[in-house]
């Protein structure tokens, strides 16, 4: 037994497929090796997991202790019966001749065994086990090929893929290297280091070695030892600047993947940038430059930045003056587009959305904008909002999309707005409101803050929605090219978050009116029906019984606000004595009422009531009737549930003594209007049928 490393070095890989590629090897090798019995019977334990190695030039693996062959293995093979393998003659047929054959045994070799349907033949034989390179010389190129990679290439004159040139391939266990082949190169046990600190090749004869080797060549091969160097170099040269560095997550693993030798250096620029908005400075050095803006004591932008070099220079400063070049022409690029749409306000920016596309039977952004001033107008008062407000917010919102900051900075969309609408003089809602109405901008994401970013949100995301369902372009698979079900949450969030009283169907309807006439009638209820569903996952997550969500949803319900009160009355409900009986009762009921094949009347008629349990039963319906239909018009489900909760006795007695389908007609269809009518009181609230029974529930005896 022997350490195992298998590493395939190749050219620059993309930074967002350094660590993915990386984790699919070793976890694809650890179930190759697992499977071959080559981990022993430590297969399940931790220690013996893969290590893997990730950078930009390099994804690696390495195994503790892996055998170097499969134990020999006993198998037994069934032939053909005794009777069919010999002929009169005692010689062997062609069915035992051709199982010998593709056996590559001898006859000498069998033997027979008992069986209940006669004796067989059967061949015993001890296989040797494969060597650890024979496995591996199996599995590689199926776990090359099922790696994620967005494309994959080809170099050279050979039909080897890969995303980008593999340069060389090591395969070592212990000190042996593996007779290996891939990507039409041989296997040996060489490595390289640093491009340009250390280019030699290196040579690994323990696998125990290979980080150790490595760090010597300047290649910190480990990706988590690398980020967390990254992270303490940044806030180090930050802190030595007199600053704090903005981490942000995605950034630093960016950079973790783009070196392999993470050496920080603070920079400078121009004190003038610092008239831009932070948002585009930070946009331009995040993602232009992948720089680490820095932010003084009091919260405010630096003009100072951290850069993350992949080389330990002899002269940093020149390292730094270059990084300090390159981004001088961009800053002077924003700055030059600012200063353009300074020249103009907001508002003139409007009449250019008139040719800008928004989709093509829904005409351009600026048709959307006007279906927005309505929507929003409309919306207004449902969320306390001046409708003359959410109007003008509604004619602004779009107008920095044909900017020039937007045209340079695609993120700055909503951003540019907010500062363009402070300048112009508007409230601070409406500015707010020109960035806001965008979020969330992902599953969890913040809110808009205030109710006129909330209205304006709630127009964007009903109009987009709308309109691409009206187009019959619903999402399919991971599709959603609109974005319609983070729209559909967004909605769903802050309704429910705000608390706001508005049905998701009277939404749709006000956010259809805008579209008469311009396109085919659109399907409200599917639209609804989508939302809905959104709302059903997003109640999971949070926590919702689904049994007892699909109960209440099973009402056709659409308005958040009172779907949360009655799935909480529900939630309360279902933990009383009376739940699992009624539950269990209704699905009985539902049942009949459902198998009956004759009308069932609307009404009870009371000198049809002849059993005592029957009678009981109907004065309690009458005696409970008015207390859960007062409750439930106040939404008072807690209250109406409780009420409810006093029909769980006489149910229980009608169901224990009352044949339900008696011969009479008259007193059977009674009887089922009856249960008609226990299924529609007790059902105000939710589908009491749908709710899961408990371990403790004493189900009712039906008779019928």
């Amino acid at each position: 037994m022997a350490d195992l490393l298998i590493e395939i070095g190749c050219e620059d890989l993309p930074a967002s497929s350094v660590v993915p590629l990386a984790d699919h090897l070793g976890l694809k090798l650890f179930t190759a090796l697992g499977e071959s019995q080559l981990l022993g019977s430590r297969a399940r334990e931790a220690d013996f997991e893969p290590v893997v190695f990730a950078t930009p030039r390099r994804i690696g693996v390495r195994f503790r202790k892996i055998e170097g062959r499969q134990p020999d293995r006993d198998i037994e093979r069934k032939g053909p019966s005794l009777a069919a393998a010999y002929d009169a003659d005692g010689q062997p047929t062609k069915a035992l001749a051709g199982f010998l054959r593709s056996a590559g045994a001898s006859v000498e070799e069998l033997s027979t065994v008992e069986t209940p349907k006669g004796e067989w033949v059967v061949l015993r034989q001890r296989r040797p086990g494969l060597s650890l390179a024979e496995v591996l010389a199996e599995a590689l190129p199926g776990i090359v090929a099922s790696m994620p990679m967005p494309r994959r290439m080809r170099w050279g004159s050979g039909s080897e893929e890969f995303l980008r040139p593999v340069v060389w391939l090591l395969a070592v266990h212990g000190a042996e290297t593996l007779p290996l082949s891939l990507f039409g190169l041989e296997a040996g046990n060489e490595t390289r280091g640093h491009r340009f600190h250390a280019p030699a090749p290196i040579r690994i004869d323990d696998p125990e070695r290979y980080e150790e080797a490595l760090r010597d060549a300047y290649v910190v091969a480990d990706y988590y030892e690398r980020h967390e160097r990254v992270e303490r170099q940044v806030r180090r040269v930050a802190a030595e600047a007199g600053g704090t560095a903005l981490m942000d997550g995605a950034l630093v693993d960016e950079v973790t993947a783009l070196v392999e030798w993470p050496v920080a250096l603070a920079g400078r620029f121009d004190e003038a940038f610092l008239e831009l908005p932070d948002e585009a400075l930070i946009q331009t050095m995040e993602e232009n430059q992948r720089y680490f803006a820095l932010r003084d004591r009091t919260g405010a932008l630096m003009n100072a930045f951290v850069t993350v070099a992949n080389i330990e220079s002899r002269d940093p400063a020149t390292v730094i003056d270059g990084n300090e070049r390159v981004i001088r022409p961009r800053f002077a690029d924003t700055m030059f587009f600012w200063e353009q749409d300074r020249a103009r306000t907001l508002a003139s920016f409007r009449p250019e959305l008139d040719r800008v596309l928004f989709q093509e039977r829904l005409g351009s952004v600026g048709d959307k904008v006007e279906r927005l001033e309505a929507l929003a107008a409309a919306l207004a008062p449902a969320i306390g909002v001046d409708p003359e407000e959410a109007r003008l917010a509604a004619s602004l919102c779009k107008c920095d999309l044909v900017s020039a900051i937007v045209g340079e900075l695609p993120k700055m969309q909503g951003i540019a707005g907010r500062y363009y609408a402070r300048r112009d003089g508007c409230s601070e809602a409406v500015a707010v409101a020109m960035e806001e109405h965008y979020f969330p901008k992902q599953a969890g994401g913040a809110l808009p803050a205030g109710p006129l970013a909330r209205t304006l949100a709630l127009a964007d995301k009903a109009d987009t929605l709308v309109g691409i369902h009206g187009q019959g372009l619903v999402p399919s698979g991971a599709k959603d090219p609109f974005a319609l079900r983070r729209a559909s949450l967004g909605i769903v969030r802050i309704l429910r978050e705000g608390g706001y009283d508005l049905d998701l169907a009277a939404l749709v309807a006000l956010a259809a009116r805008g579209y008469a006439g311009r396109i085919d009638p659109i399907d409200e209820r599917a639209i609804v029906g989508y939302v809905v569903e959104r709302l059903r996952g997003h109640l999971v997550e949070c926590g919702a019984s689904p049994d007892a969500l699909d109960a209440v949803l099973a009402k056709g319900l659409s308005h958040p606000l009172d779907i949360d009160a009655r799935l909480e009355a529900i939630e309360r409900f279902r933990t009383t004595e009376a739940a699992s009986a009624l539950g269990a009762a209704n699905k009985r009921i539902a049942n009949i009422l459902r198998k009956a094949s004759v009308p069932i009347p609307a009404t009870v008629d009371d000198a049809a009531l002849v059993e005592p349990a029957e009678r009981g039963l109907a004065e309690a319906l009458e005696a409970a009737r008015p207390d859960i239909e007062t409750r439930f018009a106040a939404r008072d489900y807690a209250g109406a549930m409780a009420a409810t909760a006093t029909l769980r006795e006489p149910v229980d007695a009608f169901f224990d003594a009352v044949l339900v389908m008696a011969e009479e007609r008259r007193l059977r269809d009674n009887r089922l209007a009856l249960l008609g009518q226990v299924e529609t009181l007790c059902g105000f609230t939710a589908e009491l049928s749908r709710l899961a029974p408990t371990a403790s529930a004493d189900a009712p005896k039906e008779r019928a």
